[in-house]
């Protein structure tokens, strides 16, 4: 689909752009450190990665608080509460026509979904990563309760690296979808949370 088919407006304010990007290059810093830790022999270079990852784990959130913030008091297209669309949930389940074109300015209504429960997950793991903190090294907000509490530890960590693992999987899809959306309704995604400008086909726009 050509540009002149296409319709645009700048939608995504600076500071929801910068805390998404922001956001995400913590997630893939923390991905990629657990990961790596997780498969390295014990010693200097996995010690550090866990030190590292325990500082942008506190990053995290930090930042999610930033973005809860924002998205109670921010601009329309920031707030949470327009990810919140459970109609248009029930009608693609109804449907099993998950992946649409994007017909209105805003957040997906489809994927909306998945970023919620991307949100949730991120908390959790940062919620889960401070109470392992406290409970192998006796730091963090938690060490009051669960320093050094090695019986907290095997239900734990399992959860911890599910909820990792996880986390991967959804950032996949996300470039999957970032990729296929181009591809198959010829509409560019990619570029709205560094410019801000969203793109919409004319026709069935709303």
């Amino acid at each position: 689909m050509a540009r002149a088919e296409l319709t645009s407006a700048r939608i995504y304010d600076p500071v929801l752009r910068l805390l998404h990007g922001v956001n995400a290059l913590l997630v893939f810093l923390l991905l990629i450190s657990g990961l790596v830790t997780l498969f390295s022999e014990p010693g200097a270079l996995s010690a550090r990665l866990h030190f590292w990852h325990g500082w942008l784990g506190a990053a995290l959130v930090v930042g999610l608080l930033g973005r809860l913030a924002w998205g109670l008091s921010g601009p329309m297209h920031a707030r949470l509460a327009e990810m919140w669309q459970p109609r248009a949930w029930r009608e693609a389940a109804a449907s099993r026509h998950f992946f649409q074109n994007p017909v209105a300015y805003g957040h997906h209504p489809v994927a909306s979904l998945a970023y919620l429960a991307a949100y949730g997950l991120m908390a959790g793991l940062a919620l889960s990563g401070l109470m392992l903190l406290a409970i192998k090294e006796g730091l963090g907000p938690f060490k009051g309760w669960l320093a050094w509490h090695a019986a907290w530890l095997d239900p734990l960590a399992p959860l911890h690296e599910i909820g990792a693992w996880t986390m991967l999987g959804f950032v996949c899809l996300h470039f999957a979808a970032l990729i296929l959306h181009p591809l198959l309704h010829h509409v560019p995604v990619a570029q709205s949370m560094l410019s801000g400008i969203q793109y919409l086909p004319k026709q069935g726009q709303r």
